[in-house]
Parts: structure tokens; sequence; C-alpha cells
């Protein structure tokens, strides 16, 4: 186990955990597990969203297949992906936490749901 650096550069105060023997390849396995989080996250989220749209009449199947953003949403979903990017290279100088977004500043919580 290793310590990190000061509150001053922004790094955990906390000992890492070390699994492998390489550090680099412990933050490289958390990279991936994060990753991996965040997408299993997402794609039950966006699953149920197309089961609602699709129940209530609001989507239709190849509807979302087609859709191409506004500039607007464009901006928002490009804000989303540098965010995203960010929060994943986090591990790489040991900042990232074990959690799967929750408590990430970066990660926004929508009301009504648990994430």
């Amino acid at each position: 186990m290793s310590e990190t650096s000061s509150p001053k550069t922004g790094k955990r105060a906390e000992p890492e955990l070390q699994f492998f023997a390489s550090a680099d390849t412990d933050r490289m396995a958390q990279m991936l597990m994060v990753m991996a989080a965040e997408l299993h996250v997402l794609r039950d989220r966006v699953r149920c969203l197309e089961f609602v749209l699709t129940q209530q009449g609001t989507l239709g199947p190849a509807q979302l297949d087609q859709f191409v953003p506004d500039a607007g949403q464009a901006q928002i979903l490009q804000q989303d992906r540098e965010a995203f990017v960010a929060h994943l290279f986090e591990v790489l100088d040991g900042r990232a936490k074990s959690t799967s977004g929750r408590g990430n500043p970066q990660v926004p919580v929508i009301q009504g749901h648990g994430a």
C-alpha cells in the first residue's frame, strides 16, 4: 500500500489499495472498472428511457437511431463527454475514489433517481 501526497495536490489523503505488482497496472484496472460501472449505469438508464418513451408512444423504435442533435444539444453532449473523460483519467493520478458515480461532482444527479 502506498500513501498519496498532500491535500494541496488534489490527491487523496487515504492510502490506495494495491492489487497488482505495479501501481500503474492497478490504476489501469481501476480506470477500466470505473468505465465499466459508468457504462452499466448508462445502459440501464437508456434502456429504461427507451421502454418508457416507447410505451407512451413518444418514441418510435427507429427514431433514436436517426436523432441528430441541434447546436445546443451538441454542446451539452460535448461537455458531458469531456467531464466523463476527465473523471476517467482521475484514476491515473490517484484522485478517483472507488465509486460508481455517487459523490462525484462531475456526474449529474437526476432528481427522483438513486444515481
